[in-house]
């Protein structure tokens, strides 16, 4: 059940900021070339893998290569990094990581901000914090290539702990999205409808990849796959809670940007109860996803969004449970392989 979990880590431990998604499409690219008809690239940096189904439709389904992260906006002249962030963080979350800084060479480093001691007791802003790799001054870090623009990434082991069977890693958000796609993609044979895979770039900062591989795609139908909020933790009730670890795969059912069209819910509902897959319905009245620009692109879409409950994204750390990820591979293959049709469609 856990062959994949080296690729999770590959995909886990490799960097992939907004626009800089090159090391996570390389892993994807070496994992698949002999799994899928076709591999390329488009300019905006979107991996598309195709799989030739028994029929001319398209069936799209997309997970995002991106992670959130850091950027260095300016370096002060003894050394130290001022940083904005690049997708949602919560700067108080920050304080004391590890990072990397992607320079021409790779710096270890660790998110600052003025002592407790000195007396700044409250959470700081994203203004106050600053990355320290240890220079003196800023004359050592322009010979390394690091300037402002130069992205910075969180450093954080990738751990599988079957005590519990949990996973916890970087950027689980969304490389479980991007695992559950391609362990899809080599599992199924003989798709219904030709399958455009597509790993997009940039979700993190508005949806990018996906507004530009839907309209060069077109698709008939489309999937998008994500590793999603999981708030099933101390302090939150349970009315509040979007999804739960153990409770298999998430069904989105609507979202700030996105309401799944019923005939599609229920079709993947059936499909997860005919083949005994633990489900839950997910509602995110203030998140969202690729599908919200998958939806009214390329002509209009209907759209699904299936998602792997993740503790904690957003963070340099997440957890998820290696149950609800092998449950929901095998809810994605068996719709990849035969997607859901509209009641009286062909």
């Amino acid at each position: 059940m856990t062959d994949w979990i080296d690729l999770l880590e590959r995909l886990s431990t490799a960097p992939a900021p907004p626009g800089f998604e090159d090391e996570v499409r390389n892993v994807l690219r070496e994992e698949l070339s002999s799994s899928v008809d076709r591999l390329f690239t488009d300019p905006f940096g979107n991996l598309y893998a195709v799989k030739r189904g028994g029929t001319e439709d398209k069936l799209m389904v997309a997970a995002h290569m991106d992670e959130v992260a850091l950027m260095v906006r300016y370096v002060e002249p003894e050394g130290f990094l001022r940083v904005t962030n690049l997708g949602g963080l919560n700067p108080a979350q920050l304080l004391a990581q590890r990072v990397i800084v992607h320079g021409r060479v790779r710096l270890r480093g660790v998110v600052g901000t003025m002592p407790v001691h000195l007396g700044k007791e409250e959470p700081p802003s994203m203004e106050d914090l600053y990355v320290d790799v240890g220079a003196v001054d800023s004359s050592i870090l322009s010979r390394l290539g690091i300037r402002p623009g130069t992205p910075v990434t969180f450093d954080v082991p990738f751990l599988h702990q079957p005590d519990t069977g949990a996973v916890i890693g970087k950027a689980l958000d969304d490389r479980l999205g991007c695992l559950v796609l391609a362990e899809s993609l080599k599992r199924i044979e003989s798709p219904e409808m030709t399958v455009y895979a597509v790993f997009t770039s940039q979700e993190e900062r508005g949806m990018r990849g996906a507004t530009v591989a839907v309209d060069r795609v077109r698709p008939d139908l489309a999937l998008v796959l994500e590793g999603t909020i999981a708030s099933d933790v101390p302090g939150v009730p349970a009315h509040k809670r979007v999804t739960r670890l153990g409770g298999g795969p998430a069904v989105r059912v609507m979202d700030r940007t996105v309401i799944v069209q019923g005939w599609l819910l229920e079709e993947i509902l059936r499909r997860a109860e005919s083949l005994g897959i633990p489900h839950q319905l997910q509602l995110s009245p203030t998140s969202g996803t690729d599908a919200a620009a998958i939806s009214v692109g390329g002509g209009g879409t209907p759209v699904g969004v299936i998602s792997v409950p993740t503790r904690y994204i957003h963070t340099p750390s997440s957890l998820a449970r290696v149950r609800d990820i092998e449950d929901t591979i095998k809810l994605v293959s068996s719709l990849v392989e035969s997607p859901p049709r509209r009641s009286g469609s062909p």
